[in-house]
């Protein structure tokens, strides 16, 4: 279903993502600031394993859990914030621009499924 300007009827729409980038971006530097605490934790148990190994093997293993913890951060904060995003550009935003007129709109809601 094709959303329709209210303004100008026109059914030649954009849908803008402000909310899931906004969200996404915040969400990820939240993600990595917890990542990095988990980090600590990873680099703890990387200094540990690359002990096994000679010279700068405690080094690399800590920097190698830090990196991995500050990642799995990153993503999970992101993957969250991005969809607190898309319910703030559906239920919120004004997140269609009509592509005719240049009014912007929120996105109609969506029907109900049918039960059959």
């Amino acid at each position: 279903m094709l959303p329709i300007c209210p303004k100008c009827g026109s059914s030649r729409t954009l849908r803008h993502h402000d909310g899931r980038k906004v969200c996404g971006a915040l969400g990820s530097a939240a993600g990595a600031a917890g990542g990095f605490s988990a980090a600590l934790s990873g680099a703890r148990a990387g200094m540990v394993v690359g002990t096994l190994a000679v010279g700068f093997g405690p080094a690399v293993g800590g920097l190698a859990g830090a990196l991995v913890g500050a990642l799995a951060g990153g993503f999970a904060g992101g993957s969250a914030g991005a969809v607190v995003g898309d319910m703030l550009d559906d239920l919120v935003l004004d997140s269609q621009e009509c592509l005719e007129c240049g009014y912007r709109f929120p996105a109609p809601a969506q029907p109900p499924p049918s039960r059959d």
